[in-house]
């Protein structure tokens, strides 16, 4: 190195400023997390992203929008790597009534953990013009010893009020590492169920509180640098941490988050009726063995052709016979013979009226059509109880008549 800056063509490169800024940093002991900041960037260099139609400019700052002025920051910023995306909570107060927003951001593809996510964290901290950048994990606590909880506490609420000692601040809280995620799973008649708790919920506690502090001041001082800016950021990989939080912090959920947890809703509140068996379930309770239905077709048994019928058409002509039975007492046996000519050609059992015509020869799930679209359908229409449509009757017949149709043409043959 020394040989070369006596060269006077010599021009530093990019890499070799940041190795020699790594080097400075680990001799002063200057790090974020486990590494350098000079070794990170190094690191991510070494890892580009692999879409280049990512604009790496529009994610990875935090500035103010200047076309949309009344749009303002909350100073929350929840990362999922899970899904691989940045949620930015912001205030959107040109509306009539204030209303909170997420404005989310992809996170490029060699974004994968914290230690990588550094790089963009210190862009945010230099956008923002922050005094003290603080990152809280597993590896602050190792490096000062905090292995009690009396220990742990001290120093996450010694870092806390330095972070609260400057009016521009940004911490990071590593919730996989502090807190942590416990799995168990399960045994039952509904199937396989998997349980989730926090590990370590004192930590969970205080984290939380901490969180809900972050705070922008809205009001425009005549000295920008007088300005409250603290911001919070928390980081997590596991699905249920990243629910449990947000709703404990009333963090501002998306559209697909919103979307998500109306399908829960619907799912263990509305009644569905069950095209099958007619009767009503609701989704999350549907379990094998709780529909017993016919699954064939019901025919004229007394006719030459075997002629079929619709469920609602046989109801009809068994309800008719029946009026003139009891208003034609000399014709009544021979209506009350002629009762019995409907079958089902699934099973051949006789085709009841009333009470009695309820059951089957099957058992199964309720449902028929698609779940996917059945659900849009709910959230669209908003309607706690779904009753059939005769579409759905009408695909639903048609499907039994395609299944027992050879059946049906031998009995014919048979006949013959």
């Amino acid at each position: 190195m020394v040989k070369l800056r006596k060269d006077p063509t010599y021009k530093m490169s990019y890499v070799d400023a940041l190795q020699l800024a790594d080097k400075t940093a680990k001799q002063y002991q200057i790090s974020l997390g486990s590494d350098t900041l000079p070794r990170l960037l190094l690191r991510n260099l070494a890892v580009p992203n692999r879409n280049p139609s990512n604009n790496t400019q529009q994610i990875s700052h935090l500035i103010d929008d200047q076309r949309s002025p009344a749009i303002a920051y909350t100073g929350r910023i929840i990362v999922s790597l899970f899904d691989q995306c940045v949620r930015i909570e912001a205030r959107n107060h040109a509306l009539q009534k204030p209303k909170d927003i997420i404005i989310e951001h992809n996170l490029n593809e060699n974004e994968t953990n914290l230690q990588q996510l550094l790089e963009r964290i210190t862009r945010y901290g230099k956008d923002r013009n922050v005094q003290l950048l603080q990152l809280i994990d597993l590896n602050l606590l190792s490096s000062q010893s905090a292995y009690d909880e009396k220990k742990i506490f001290e120093t996450l609420k010694e870092r806390y009020d330095e972070y609260a000692a400057y009016n521009r601040s940004l911490i990071v809280y590593d919730l996989d590492s502090l807190i942590g995620v416990n799995k168990s799973e399960s045994e039952s008649s509904m199937g396989r169920s998997s349980n989730f708790s926090v590990v370590n919920q004192n930590i969970y506690t205080y984290v939380r509180a901490r969180f809900r502090e972050a705070v922008i001041e809205t009001t425009v001082s005549s000295n920008d640098a007088q300005r409250v800016e603290k911001w919070a950021i928390a980081v997590t990989r596991e699905q249920f941490l990243l629910r449990q939080f947000c709703a404990d912090v009333g963090f501002t959920r998306t559209k697909q988050e919103e979307d998500e947890m109306e399908d829960e809703r619907r799912k263990s509140e509305d009644f569905i009726q069950c095209v099958k068996c007619r009767d009503f379930y609701i989704e999350n309770e549907n379990k094998m063995g709780s529909c017993t239905h016919h699954d064939g077709f019901i025919y004229d048994n007394a006719s030459a052709d075997l002629a079929y019928y619709s469920l609602a058409e046989a109801t009809l002509y068994l309800s008719k016979i029946e009026s003139e039975a009891i208003n034609d007492s000399d014709r009544r046996e021979a209506l009350e013979r002629e009762k019995n000519k409907f079958k089902w050609i699934c099973c051949g059992a006789i085709l009841q009226s009333g009470a009695a015509s309820t059951g089957g020869c099957k058992k199964g799930k309720h449902g028929f059509i698609d779940e996917n679209r059945r659900s849009q359908q709910q959230r669209n229409q908003r309607q706690p109880m779904q009753r059939l449509d005769q579409d759905i009757i009408l695909e639903w017949e048609t499907a039994c008549r395609q299944v027992y149709n050879d059946q049906w043409i031998e009995l014919m043959r048979y006949r013959s």
